[in-house]
């Protein structure tokens, strides 16, 4: 939704400006003179290369994530990674094309990065304190009053850094008991647009009461104020599609049953090749690393691995592979179990395998194959779904899409462990089902390296509002 993403990218329009201020400001401090113009332009050309780079660094590390960079302990730390991750990268990139680039900037590479950071990080303390908490501000009117609503108004109550503040409903008792609805000249009775930025609807709520309801969003409509509904508001500021909506069947007709994007498919289909294929290669070395390692660890009769049956695309068994990481036979304690850091099952190079992903190499071969994606909901096993399908509603729709290595509801939440953590794990994967988009898959996958460095406990002890 429009009133919470351009918010993101007004921070990245000004991380832009801030790193043409820095290279500017570089070259300046190493001349200890004017920059030339023509020199400037040179320098301006060459490093915009750099520009995606830089910015997929931010996204990934946590840069634009307001929940994130609100605290400063934690905006410093980020601006730290990412400052030694951007250095990194800009090395290995100029000095690899230095003869398509026709530039090798050392002093320059250094001091740009340094003050595009430093400047990074005091923009955003400014960002969250000011532009959101003062000049973006916007007020934020409720009609109706709900469970979810009122989870919202704490919420936005505990976030201020978010940018928006609750306000009431404007006063139009005057207006409904005139004569007339609209003044002569066209102007409406209250002028709402001084008021509030965005009004929130509880549709049930205003179809209860007709004559305030629909006197207040025929106001707003004609002050081109924004209406959404709270639903929709729910969605948008957690991520995940609202309990009591993901349960109605009105919700199932409107937003997921008979919509098809064959070109999205038939992309999705591509870059899953491509992006199996290409990890496949990069990894095989790393592949072979492990295979003897388990091989070493348990004897040469010891399975390298693991193999279960898990439920996919409409419902359609596979036989999904990963790493051994847990002694022969660990799957015998039951579905919905979860392994702790404790387990005795894991084996000590099981623990390492899993706090560093390895694990999950060889499901790229379950993509290749064409029974998993590299987004889409993670597989769950057969036992466990037949549980679940019985108690949990509308379980099965996230069986319309196929099973992903990574997905939104695994870069947002932590493994599950129970059937209500299966539950709130299935909103994340219906927001997903609703609104799965190329965007949506590119942004998920570049989050992912940071959700590698997450431990579940993280995830599970932070906010429900996403990043």
């Amino acid at each position: 939704m429009l009133i919470f993403r351009w918010r993101r990218f007004l921070l990245f329009v000004g991380d832009l400006a801030l790193f043409y201020a820095a290279l500017g400001l570089a070259l300046l401090v190493r001349r200890f003179s004017a920059v030339p113009w023509d020199f400037f332009l040179e320098h301006v050309r060459v490093f915009s290369v750099f520009v995606p780079v830089w910015a997929a660094v931010f996204y990934v590390v946590g840069f634009y994530d307001l929940r994130r960079i609100n605290r400063l302990v934690n905006l410093i730390n980020t601006s730290l990674l990412a400052f030694a991750v951007n250095l990194a990268a800009a090395s290995a990139m100029f000095y690899a094309f230095y003869l398509q680039l026709g530039l090798t900037p050392k002093t320059h590479l250094v001091l740009t990065l340094f003050f595009l950071h430093l400047f990074a990080t005091l923009w955003r303390r400014i960002w969250t304190r000011v532009v959101l908490g003062r000049l973006l501000l916007q007020k934020v009117a409720f009609l109706g009053s709900n469970t979810l609503i009122e989870e919202i108004k704490q919420d936005l109550a505990r976030f201020p850094h978010l940018g928006f503040t609750v306000v009431p409903l404007p006063d139009l008792a005057a207006a409904e008991t005139s004569e007339g609805y609209w003044r002569p000249n066209g102007r409406c009775c209250v002028d709402m647009a001084t008021k509030i930025d965005v009004l929130v609807v509880d549709a049930e709520d205003a179809e209860n009461r007709p004559v305030v309801g629909g006197l207040l969003l025929s106001t707003a409509v004609m002050e081109q104020v924004p209406i959404i509904t709270h639903l929709d508001f729910y969605e948008d500021l957690y991520g995940k599609i609202p309990p009591e909506h993901a349960a109605k069947p009105s919700w199932l007709l409107s937003n997921v049953l008979h919509r098809e994007n064959r070109f999205y498919s038939v992309l999705k289909r591509v870059l899953d090749v491509t992006g199996a294929s290409a990890g496949l290669l990069l990894t095989l070395p790393l592949t072979a690393a492990v295979w003897m390692a388990i091989k070493l660890e348990g004897g040469l009769g010891a399975p390298v691995f693991f193999v279960q049956k898990r439920v996919g695309y409409l419902g359609r068994r596979f036989i999904i592979w990963k790493f051994r990481t847990m002694v022969v036979g660990a799957s015998k304690a039951g579905p919905l179990y979860k392994a702790g850091k404790d387990d005795e099952r894991i084996t000590p190079l099981g623990r390492f395998l899993r706090s560093s992903r390895l694990d999950e190499i060889p499901q790229l071969w379950n993509v290749l194959k064409g029974d998993m994606s590299l987004v889409g909901p993670r597989p769950e096993w057969t036992s466990e779904v037949r549980i679940l399908e019985r108690t949990v509603p509308h379980y099965h729709l996230r069986h319309l899409i196929k099973p992903g290595v990574t997905g939104w509801a695994q870069i947002n939440y932590h493994a599950t462990s129970s059937q209500a953590e299966s539950v709130e794990k299935l909103h994340y994967d219906l927001y997903y089902v609703k609104n799965m988009s190329l965007a949506l898959d590119l942004g998920i996958i570049l989050r992912t390296f940071r959700r590698v460095f997450q431990k579940d406990a993280a995830m599970a002890g932070r906010t429900a509002i996403p990043s």
